[in-house]
């Protein structure tokens, strides 16, 4: 959630300001008055311009990266040193560069009192929404060597379904390269090595470079917000994919849930924080609306049902918990689901990637001897001046 530095005078004149997170300047304003409070001025705090760089998204940290920047840095919280003390440890021992320099950065500034979470805003490029909103709660449910903990998880879990695919990849490119050896061989033998050499460097060559720049584009496309929000809704539908992006939402949305439910926070506002965890805008309206309904006097049930993006089994594992009483041992358990089914997601994508190389490689094949074949009788025409 975007953060913003306020000016304002109480009702005895006093002048006061400091740090607030906000959906926007006029929902600040809004709390501000709940507080007694007139606004004076309200404004965004800015994004560090390296931090908010472009060229961050065309290469973003890696999952690795990122799990063992954050089980690092839980484990200096948890020892007791202070963010200054751990910031400036990191600087030094994190494996990615770009996360020394933020360290050092963050470093430098943690005397100014700003919070973690925004200081981490300050990095757009770098640091995902869902990784702000995850430290933003564990600051505020005082739990965040844990919150950093279930976050170096999750980041090890796609770290873990990266390294599976990556001999897809290697693979993918060892038969495509194939490929194009394959089919034009004939014409090669028949025209000479400088004819394919020609060949590739005005047909082949430009479809390739044409290829990457592509994937870089829509990379970089992810600092547009709009563009952004679409990926995100897109990564939901899609095969077996969109089922781990699910699941890995949820099982953020739902662990912070429970360390918001142990640490005593309301439940509407347990569900505010949950909300900015998930890092797909659907989910977060969702839990957004099903928390003004609870301020509003309704039952835990009809909010439940108001957030559609809860698979129907956990919704009956959260039943009845207002009457029993239940609710943290409840949502532990339904945390505790989401993280199995993430992992069985990642089993689905390794088997079902595997199946999908085994065909792809087998139509990219059969293509290129298809070619071959049909280059091979043309080259013998060709040389028999038919």
């Amino acid at each position: 959630m975007p953060q913003f530095h306020y000016e304002a005078q109480s009702r005895d004149g006093r002048r006061m300001s400091g740090n607030v997170s906000g959906a926007d300047s006029r929902a600040v304003a809004h709390e501000l008055r709940d507080q007694g409070l007139f606004p004076v001025r309200i404004a965004e705090i800015g994004a560090s311009r390296w931090g908010a760089s472009v060229i961050h998204h065309l290469r973003p940290v890696s999952p690795g990266g990122f799990a063992q920047y954050f089980t690092q840095l839980a484990s200096l919280l948890r020892a007791g040193v202070n963010a200054h003390d751990a910031f400036d440890e990191l600087a030094a021992i994190a494996g990615d560069r770009r996360l020394r320099r933020v360290s050092r950065e963050i470093a430098e500034q943690a005397a100014e009192g700003m919070g973690l979470a925004e200081q981490f805003a300050r990095y757009p490029a770098i640091f995902p929404r869902h990784v702000v909103g995850f430290v933003a709660a564990g600051e505020e449910l005082g739990a965040l060597p844990e919150m950093l903990s279930e976050l170096a998880a999750q980041y090890e879990t796609q770290m873990r379904l990266q390294g599976r695919l990556l001999w897809l990849r290697i693979y993918y490119g060892a038969v495509l390269v194939l490929a194009l050896l394959v089919a034009p061989f004939p014409w090669m033998i028949a025209r000479g090595f400088g004819w394919y050499v020609e060949l590739f460097l005005t047909r082949l060559l430009p479809i390739i470079m044409l290829a990457v720049l592509l994937i870089y584009a829509l990379r970089a496309a992810n600092a547009i917000p709009a563009i952004a929000a679409l990926r995100s809704r897109v990564s939901l539908s899609m095969p077996l994919f969109g089922s781990l992006a699910r699941w890995a939402a949820l099982a953020r949305f739902l662990r912070t849930l429970n360390f918001a439910q142990r640490a005593g926070v309301t439940v509407h506002h347990a569900l505010d924080l949950a909300g900015d965890v998930t890092e797909h805008a659907g989910m977060r309206h969702a839990a957004q609306r099903a928390a003004t309904s609870i301020r509003h006097g309704a039952p835990l049930a009809t909010a439940l049902a108001e957030m559609r993006f809860l698979p129907l089994r956990v919704r009956q594992m959260l039943q009845g918990t207002e009457r029993t009483g239940e609710l943290e041992r409840r949502l532990a358990a339904a945390a505790d689901y989401a993280i199995e089914r993430r992992e069985a997601s990642v089993n689905g994508i390794s088997a079902g990637s595997a199946v999908g190389a085994l065909l792809g490689s087998a139509v990219i094949v059969l293509t290129a001897l298809y070619f071959a074949y049909s280059n091979f009788y043309d080259a013998l025409l060709e040389r028999a001046g038919v």
